[in-house]
């Protein structure tokens, strides 16, 4: 294994770059040629295990009913080979959608002049789908923890988070391409009524973007969210935008309590970009966004389809494939578990120190003390769901193994129902469960996630591999998240998860010069030709530049209690540890980003391109350039570094 390791890293290096002149050229330099982006967005790390995971779950999915199988396994075992049945769903397919699509009125461009347009009322449907299904179109329904007070759940109602922002042409252009071709082959439109149709749908859905919050802009969420009556926010928006019917239809009952108004400048927006649309295109949109979650292509061939199905399944049982993966692991690798929490622990006590170091004098000491209180309340939970009763939360589903339609609507029904209750209930962590390979703060809980696909064995994280590359991998991410909690948006809730501003005047301007300080430095870079805009949101950049120096602290001190321990790999013996620890690091962000998506890309992010991730943070940490013996004022040593904690 290590020496499968040491081949991995050597062949994504390029050791004829100079580390000190580009440190992600050095150690990334032979990415894109091993891993192109041809028919990707973009090609890295998650990819490769997002695709491990799927293949482990192929194995586990596909092995057939076990008599050992659980209630809960069966059923989603039966889900899976329901969706491989490409016979029995292409018979009835097309005329599956149209069922669906007409309970709620139907679609204009299907029906023509039978569509009976006085009697649609667009936010009564997209309530009556809510309630149903659970699936949000247009606006955002939200249920989640009370800003100020994280022990109860309040309503959210607002902005749609996963839009593209309207800015972006080029998207929504080719959006539109898509989607005549999808009305053609899916529904059966004419060609001309099929590019009308994705036309209207496309600029409608670009004009619904353009009220969004820039990501790029950094708001937090004391900025976008503000609590209403849902009666004043009627009176407010006017008949166009009755939240009062809304909620009330989707609840099913009066609802009193107020709700939070999430990002008003949305609303301000859709109430005028409804007021100039067709009805007819917002009927459209609508019915062609409800169709999406029961969508296959029938005619992909078996390999593509049993993709199509994996993420299918994981999309409906998250919790349950991660929990599934969790097991597998233990098996393998017993001791796994134990050895993140270790290092969880080294990681808080070097930010402790980092906190409470010469940097961070600019603080008042009962500023610090509140930062010290909040780290030190600070949880980490590995997303394993073991304390999940599978039986209890899915005991309703009635899977069966050929009817793939009904399986679906049996799941988004609970899905709805069970959402509904969600307001009556405490807060949970419910909306991180879909972070199968992304690190998470949750803000609200104070709490690090750590997703189990992680942790899969030979790629991060392996018991022969060198601390090196666990602290260098994992324990940076780790402590990026933890860095997440004293960032620029994230900052001012509690040790408790609250929403409350314990920062002092001073501290305050002086975290902002230093952000200042970034957001300029981060701007001078280049992607694709391109400088990169000269962001508010630093909040991703503060998390690597403080999250390096936690990780590179912790495994510091592992060398000097360790230091009889080997840490090197083999074929690599002329790169000391520290600097197998900094290789690893930024080879979590070796990338290839295909061309045609590099500017949107660098638009809508709020994370930087990773080669300037690896760059910037490295060229701010002087003892990177210690390790490599860079020089002053070289690329990766620069006279002015920016420095937060």
């Amino acid at each position: 294994m290590r020496l499968a390791k040491s081949a991995e890293m050597r062949n994504y290096m390029r050791p004829q770059v100079q580390p000190c002149d580009d440190f992600y050229g050095y150690a990334c330099g032979n990415w894109a040629h091993i891993n192109p982006a041809n028919a990707e967005v973009k090609t890295n790390i998650f990819n490769i295990l997002s695709k491990a995971y799927n293949r482990k779950l192929s194995t586990l999915l596909g092995n057939g009913k076990d008599s050992n199988d659980t209630e809960t396994e069966r059923k989603v075992k039966y889900f899976y080979e329901s969706c491989l049945q490409r016979d029995s769903i292409g018979r009835h397919y097309r005329e599956n959608l149209m069922s669906i699509m007409e309970e709620f009125g139907g679609m204009p461009a299907l029906k023509g002049a039978a569509w009976h347009e006085p009697s649609f009322n667009w936010l009564e449907v997209i309530a009556q789908i809510l309630r149903k299904y659970g699936k949000r179109i247009i606006l955002n329904a939200d249920i989640n923890a009370d800003l100020n007070n994280n022990e109860v759940n309040r309503l959210y109602i607002g902005q749609i988070d996963d839009m593209v922002p309207g800015s972006s042409k080029e998207f929504y252009a080719r959006l539109a391409m898509a989607w005549q071709m999808d009305l053609q082959k899916v529904l059966g439109l004419s060609s001309p009524v099929a590019l009308i149709t994705a036309r209207e749908m496309a600029e409608f859905a670009q004009k619904l973007a353009m009220g969004m919050a820039d990501p790029l802009e950094g708001l937090g969420m004391e900025d976008k969210a503000r609590l209403r009556l849902l009666d004043t926010m009627t009176d407010n928006y006017g008949p166009v935008l009755n939240f009062t019917l809304y909620v009330n239809t989707w609840l099913g009952y009066d609802y009193k309590l107020p709700v939070y108004e999430y990002v008003e400048n949305y609303l301000r927006n859709l109430r005028l970009v409804i007021l100039e649309t067709p009805t007819t295109t917002v009927a459209n949109y609508i019915m062609w966004q409800l169709l999406q979650d029961f969508r296959l292509d029938v005619e992909a061939t078996n390999e593509k389809q049993e993709k199509k199905c994996i993420e299918t399944t994981r999309k409906y049982f998250p919790k349950f494939l991660d929990n599934l993966i969790y097991q597998d692991l233990l098996k393998s690798n017993p001791n796994i578990i134990e050895e993140v929490k270790d290092f969880w622990q080294d990681l808080k006590s070097s930010f402790h120190d980092i906190l409470n170091g010469t940097n961070t004098q600019w603080m008042q000491e009962s500023t610090r003390d509140k930062a010290l209180e909040k780290l030190s309340a600070m949880t980490f939970e590995i997303n394993s769901y073991s304390d999940v009763d599978f039986t209890k939360e899915l005991g309703p589903l009635v899977i069966s193994t050929h009817q793939y339609f009904e399986n679906v609507i049996s799941i988004l029904k609970l899905k709805g129902q069970n959402y509904r209750l969600k307001i009556e209930e405490p807060p949970r962590l419910e909306e991180y469960e879909l972070l199968s390979f992304t690190p998470a703060y949750a803000a609200e809980y104070n709490r690090v996630l750590l997703p189990v696909a992680f942790l899969q064995p030979r790629f991060l994280w392996d018991d022969v591999y060198p601390k090196a590359l666990k602290y260098g991998t994992v324990g940076f991410t780790i402590a990026h998240e933890m860095a997440h909690g004293f960032d620029d948006t994230i900052r001012k809730y509690d040790a408790k998860g609250n929403l409350n501003n314990w920062w002092d005047r001073n501290a305050s301007l002086t975290f902002e010069v230093r952000k200042e300080c970034l957001r300029q430095q981060y701007g001078s870079h280049k992607f694709g030709g391109r400088f990169l805009p000269k962001a508010q949101a630093q909040g991703e950049n503060i998390a690597d530049n403080v999250g390096i120096r936690i990780a590179y602290l912790a495994y510091d001190r592992y060398l000097e209690q360790h230091h009889q321990t080997p840490e090197h790999l083999p074929h690599m013996d002329t790169i000391t540890a520290r600097q197998l620890f900094f290789i690893s690091t930024a080879q979590l962000w070796c990338t290839d980003v295909n061309r045609r998506w590099r500017h949107l890309v660098t638009i809508t992010d709020v994370h930087p391109p990773e080669e300037v991730r690896v760059r910037a943070m490295l060229a701010n940490f002087d003892e990177f350039a210690e390790t490599f013996s860079c020089k002053p004022s070289t690329q990766m040593n620069p006279q002015r570094k920016c420095i937060i904690y």
